[in-house]
């Protein structure tokens, strides 16, 4: 076994002790079960992939599956045979479990802590935003590097390489607006659920919370921007 997988099953043990952890303290699914689900599918993709992508080139099955075959082979070294994969997702996993109830940096005490008008959990956003924007610009880059001239994916996967930055907006942009609008509904929902008595539940959301994610989102995506440029 791997240490990059050692490190993975260990962060899922954490995300999954987490939200055990969350699920007795609040007892609403609404919050820990679609994070759980959520750092278990990144988390082990790796294992998933290995066993259901096929081990041989899609290059001699057809003009159809030859056209995937640089998707494949992008698959398998990105998430199959890459150590670094860990550290694209673990920020996100990271972010979770400070939601422990007995060190939670979404409410209470911690959360009061302000640094430039940003809370704590600024950091877990900006890094994952940062990892999620590396990894987007090493997918494109790998992509690029496999495809064919004559594959009818190489105009996008060479256009997409050669603008990584707008890449990796967009889609940093898609999964803030995705994440911000579960958390939006959930809170809105345990909150009903509790009385709208915000110390009871899990989810927390406000408008300047929100506001706060985005710009700390936007700063993890400029610093990896920048990085990858120099």
């Amino acid at each position: 076994m791997k240490l990059s997988d050692i490190a993975r099953y260990g962060v899922w043990l954490g995300v999954a002790l987490t939200a055990d952890a969350n699920r007795r303290e609040y007892n609403m699914q609404t919050t820990w079960l679609p994070h759980l689900l959520t750092n278990s599918l990144s988390l082990l993709l790796p294992d998933a992939t290995r066993l259901v992508l096929p081990r041989e080139s899609l290059a001699t099955k057809g003009t159809a599956l030859s056209t995937l075959e640089p998707i494949r082979q992008t698959l398998v070294r990105m998430v199959n045979d890459n150590p670094r994969y860990v550290v694209y997702v673990m920020p996100l996993a990271i972010g979770y479990m400070l939601s422990h109830p007995r060190f939670n940096i979404y409410k209470g005490e911690l959360a009061d802590i302000r640094l430039f008008g940003l809370g704590l959990d600024a950091i877990p956003h900006s890094a994952t935003a940062f990892a999620l924007t590396e990894l987007v610009g090493d997918t494109v880059q790998t992509g690029a590097s496999l495809v064919t001239p004559d594959n009818p994916l190489s105009p996008f996967l060479r256009w997409a390489n050669a603008n990584p930055a707008f890449v990796s907006f967009a889609v940093l942009a898609l999964a803030t607006f995705i994440w911000e609008d579960g958390e939006y509904n959930v809170h809105v929902y345990e909150m009903g659920q509790r009385g709208n008595d915000p110390t009871k539940i899990n989810m927390q959301w406000s408008v300047r919370d929100t506001a706060n994610d985005v710009f700390a989102n936007l700063i993890g995506w400029l610093l990896a921007s920048l990085l990858r440029r120099r």
